[in-house]
């Protein structure tokens, strides 16, 4: 498609790779970052990193070159 995004997935994605809260928070960001890295070299690009000091989550929020969204958490 040669024009701009007009509207909000129809679809979004969540790829779950963190292996759940009953690892600790750092395994699980470091978990996120290793896979966040084959999108972004696929060409995709971070639009959110989601990183509350106050929540136990980490996810990373990404579009890919159609600007479609997916997260990986």
């Amino acid at each position: 498609m040669s024009e701009p995004k007009s509207v909000k997935n129809r679809l979004h994605l969540d790829l779950e790779v963190s292996g759940g809260r009953a690892l600790p928070l750092t395994a699980r960001r470091q978990r996120v970052n290793e896979e966040v890295s084959r999108p972004i070299t696929a060409g995709a690009r971070i639009l959110h990193m989601h990183t509350e000091p106050s929540a136990d989550h980490y996810a990373v929020t990404l579009a890919d070159p159609e600007d479609n969204e997916f997260c990986v958490n």
